[in-house]
């Protein structure tokens, strides 16, 4: 039928346009046109897979975290897949022909510019060769160095420069042993997160008001934000370590000594009368001074423990019950 003809027609049209494309120069197709040839994925940015081809392309002005480290690929093989356009104006890349027009680019004018986060070629309006700190690298291979990057990168980088955006247990668990201090402050966090359940007073309020942006250093993850691991990167000069430090002692003492609210979230040692010391209760922070019972969860102070010799529910029976 017509309509049949019309179709294949039509398809035909497409992919004679889309070959004509990935040819390059001397043909120029304006950016309404190479989207139409070239749908994308909603909301993803990603152009879609021609028939036949395995190249992807990841051209449009969106922009997320990145956190593997780039591949690299040549020139060539990354104006492919940009099908010698800019990843952030879909201008086309000019790459030297001539004698003079390779001088030129040898000084960097009109030379396409890579960009390292996004793995993307730029024109030179959207890519001023200004530097960032990339996460990828930091999380990878714990490398601080500032690498070129793209506008759009750069303000992506700027933007999410203090946010608890870097999950480092999921990206490179292996991360805590190569990094001593990074280890330490994960502790601290997991110490202070105890410390901060048994806060019921208004002083909970208070503590989110002076940590600010900070305030997800009282949560039991492993979520940091570039800055926090820049500042670890510094070792013994890092600021973040004494801080933490400062805050679990002055929230410990405003558990254990000053404010008879919180004191209450402690429990009374399982020893009963035969309890050393029958006025301090247990907090759950405490769990190197103390033994929890792993049947009834009853808790000890670790001297009483052992004068008593077991839980009561289980002081009749050979198995003592308790960890």
């Amino acid at each position: 039928s017509s309509l049949n003809i019309i179709e294949q027609r039509s398809a035909l049209i497409e992919i004679c346009l889309q070959s004509l494309l990935r040819e390059g120069s001397p043909f120029n197709v304006s950016p309404p046109l190479f989207w139409f040839l070239c749908p994308t994925d909603a909301g993803s940015g990603k152009v879609q897979k021609d028939h036949g081809s395995s190249q992807t392309s990841v051209l449009g002005k969106t922009i997320g975290l990145v956190v593997q480290v780039h591949s690299k690929k040549s020139l060539k093989q990354l104006l492919y897949a940009q099908h010698d356009s800019c990843a952030g104006c879909y201008k086309r890349l000019d790459v030297a022909k001539g004698l003079v027009q390779g001088f030129v680019q040898t000084l960097g004018w009109g030379k396409p510019r890579f960009c390292e986060y996004s793995g993307q070629l730029f024109c030179a309006s959207c890519h001023l060769n200004e530097t960032a700190v990339l996460p990828a690298r930091v999380l990878q291979q714990w490398d601080f160095t500032p690498r070129r990057v793209s506008q759009l990168a750069k303000a992506y980088l700027d933007s999410i420069y203090d946010q608890p955006m870097l999950c480092v247990g999921a990206v490179n668990p292996h991360l805590y042993s190569r990094v001593p201090i990074l280890a330490h402050v994960t502790e601290l966090r997991r110490s202070l997160s105890k410390l901060f359940s048994c806060i019921r007073c208004p002083s909970r309020a208070q503590m989110h008001q002076i940590l600010g942006p900070q305030r997800y250093l009282l949560e039991c993850n492993d979520f940091f934000a570039l800055r926090d691991l820049e500042d670890l990167s510094k070792g013994a000069f890092a600021v973040l370590p004494g801080l933490m430090n400062i805050i679990y002692e002055k929230l410990k003492a405003h558990i254990t000594r000053q404010c008879s609210i919180c004191r209450d979230a402690g429990e009374w040692c399982g020893a009963g009368f035969l309890c050393e010391d029958p006025f301090t209760p247990i907090f759950p922070f405490q769990d190197d001074i103390v033994t929890r019972c792993q049947f009834c969860h009853l808790v000890f102070h670790n001297p009483c423990f052992q004068k008593c010799g077991c839980c009561p529910c289980k002081s009749g029976g050979k198995d003592k019950g308790c960890v």
